[in-house]
């Protein structure tokens, strides 16, 4: 009975939401809706998987055939989607072994955000993702496809429509589902030059000027992410210091998002600041600043090191006196923007 009061409450809040919601899109949106009712049974499966009631959902999935697993609340949530929300991992692992899942895509970024390892984990290992094409497809994309996987409700995608699953853990500093979804092969791909003449650059420059730079942005935080450049580059100093460097110009180009463009290239100064902040003597000092430990035994004049990174530094204009904590190991480098 306890349980069937609180469906009757459920239901009669479901009815005030939805009211209130349809209220605020205005009435253009009310006689567009094309929402369904639920269904008593509908109803108790999406209350089980919000709650994390494994044993309802279970036997839910196993006896009720005519059950669609894809039904959604009066906020557009599928039951996946709010098993992922309320971070459920038994009841998210029952769900995806249905076949015609839909919005897998958001609720894997959904638990990006949210920092659910095994979450994202239990998702990947979905057949969606067997052939790591959905990986590199951001929201717009999908889109463009007439495809759901990426939707959030009705509407559309809660999350930035030109943001990739690794873009997102990249720039939610996730290094455990960055590396996960580097080692599913999922990369993130560097932006064209911003004067690209290419049919690509062209064509969305034409269509949606904004969009575009808004696209780059996107990529270029992650791209500068500590997470991304430490887990992705087998040189991750000499990739910090030359995107910090395309980031700088960049800024002087790209005028919408100049301060972002600022702060991503402080960004990438202040890792390599911090890759140098850990070394414990002057050997891995000179090992970060060489790009090779072996450099300083075998090259350079009379076997002293060559700090390749150091004069990289200074060619970009790079300019920081940083000194260890430690007297024994000090050393200036020149390495943060004037």
């Amino acid at each position: 009975r306890g349980t069937d009061n609180r469906l009757v409450h459920r239901r009669q809040t479901i009815l005030r939401e939805k009211g209130r919601r349809l209220a605020n899109r205005g009435p253009a949106y009310m006689f567009n809706d094309h929402s369904t009712s639920l269904s008593f049974e509908e109803e108790r499966f999406l209350d089980a998987a919000e709650y994390g009631n494994i044993p309802v959902v279970r036997k839910m999935l196993e006896e009720c055939l005519s059950l669609n697993v894809n039904c959604v609340d009066y906020m557009g949530q599928n039951a996946l989607q709010l098993a992922v929300a309320n971070e459920h991992l038994e009841i998210t692992e029952l769900l995806l072994k249905k076949e015609n899942l839909s919005r897998v895509g958001d609720a894997l970024l959904l638990a990006i955000s949210k920092g659910y390892v095994r979450i994202v984990e239990a998702i990947l290992s979905h057949p969606a993702f067997a052939e790591g094409k959905r990986l590199a497809t951001s929201p717009s994309q999908s889109e463009l496809q007439q495809d759901d996987f990426y939707a959030y409700d009705e509407d559309g995608t809660r999350f930035s429509h030109d943001v990739t699953p690794i873009i997102l853990a990249a720039q939610c500093q996730e290094y455990e589902i960055v590396h996960t979804l580097l080692r599913k092969g999922a990369r993130i791909e560097r932006p064209h030059d911003y004067f690209c003449k290419c049919s690509k650059c062209n064509q969305k420059q034409k269509h949606d000027s904004f969009s575009h730079s808004r696209s780059r942005i996107n990529a270029y935080k992650g791209l500068a992410s500590p997470a991304y450049l430490s887990l992705s580059s087998e040189d991750p100093v000499m990739t910090a210091l030359e995107l910090s460097n395309e980031l700088a110009v960049l800024a002087n180009i790209e005028k919408e998002f100049k301060n972002d463009y600022k702060k991503l290239s402080m960004q990438c100064k202040d890792f390599v600041v911090g890759l140098l902040d850990l070394c414990r003597n002057t050997e891995e000092v000179e090992a970060i600043l060489n790009g090779d430990v072996e450099i300083h035994h075998s090259g350079g004049d009379h076997g002293r090191p060559n700090l390749s990174r150091l004069k990289l530094a200074i060619k970009y204009e790079l300019k920081k006196v940083r000194s260890g904590r430690k007297p024994v190991y000090i050393i200036s480098v020149f390495i943060r923007a004037k």
